[in-house]
């Protein structure tokens, strides 16, 4: 009986001497602390990076903009993009003496307004158009970004010449020619002989530059858009690429059959 009592004492400490270590080696395990309590032990703050700078979005109106867009454009001096589309890339660069415009594409581009967009108007031999669309993002986006139209900023050497970008308007009740907020088209055009050329003249009302004549019988373009758009860029690689997409099926409202997205990057 005596034995049988001292075999159950010495099973009950076997038992509790085991518990007890089991205690001791789980009370020394590192605990694991939540990511979200990391960042609130770690007081060291990494210095911010040179030449990061967010913009605040003002939302802009035809009372503020030619302030604001100064000021943006200041502050964001890049004046040379990529456009990527399916039939090839363009390199576009824009005109420093166009400030408001270009002050107005850069900051489109960096707050993604151009994301998803197409040229939605395409006529061979004339231009393609695009820069905009009906969706539902697309609409959220131009109210942030603000409902207002861009003082022209017609220059006598940015002429629409082949390759030249520049911007839609409004042609009724706008007497000062400003430009629409968001929708660019790009020049695609054709060569003219001087014969053609005295006829745009005298047909459109306009006094074509001697030097301009030579570009535009060599290179090509749409004289009679000059001094009516702002041009305020000129692709300087991928001309071709005009051609391809000039060139594509279109609706009976000039809408390519086929979709030709847009997608722009800032070089520099």
């Amino acid at each position: 009986m005596k034995n049988t009592v001292l075999y159950r004492i010495s099973i009950i400490c076997l038992v509790l001497l085991f518990l007890f270590g089991c205690n001791q080696n789980k009370r020394h395990e590192p605990k694991k602390t939540p990511l979200k309590n990391l960042a609130k032990q770690n007081t060291i703050k990494k210095p911010a990076k040179k030449g990061v700078h967010k913009n605040k979005i003002v939302r802009l109106t035809n009372a503020n903009i030619e302030k604001e867009l100064l000021k943006y454009g200041n502050q964001n001096r890049e004046s040379v993009v990529l456009m990527k589309t399916p039939k090839g890339n363009m390199k576009i660069k824009l005109y420093e003496n166009t400030p408001l415009h270009r002050a107005n594409f850069i900051r489109l581009i960096k707050n993604n307004f151009y994301k998803n967009t197409m040229f939605y108007r395409v006529v061979n031999n004339f231009m393609i158009q695009g820069g905009d669309n009906d969706d539902w993002e697309r609409q959220t986006i131009k109210n942030r970004m603000g409902d207002y139209t861009i003082p022209a900023e017609f220059r006598a050497e940015n002429i629409h010449k082949k390759g030249a970008m520049s911007m839609a308007r409004e042609y009724e009740n706008n007497p000062e020619k400003r430009s629409v907020s968001f929708e660019f088209f790009i020049v695609q055009g054709t060569k003219y002989s001087e014969g053609e050329l005295l006829g745009a003249e005298q047909e459109y009302g306009i006094k074509i530059l001697p030097k301009h004549k030579q570009i535009y019988k060599t290179v090509g373009g749409t004289p009679h858009l000059d001094g009516e758009h702002t041009v305020f860029g000129q692709v300087i690689e991928g001309l071709n690429v005009i051609d391809s997409i000039a060139a594509v099926k279109v609706d009976e409202g000039d809408w390519p059959i086929e979709d030709i997205t847009i997608e722009f990057q800032i070089l520099k």
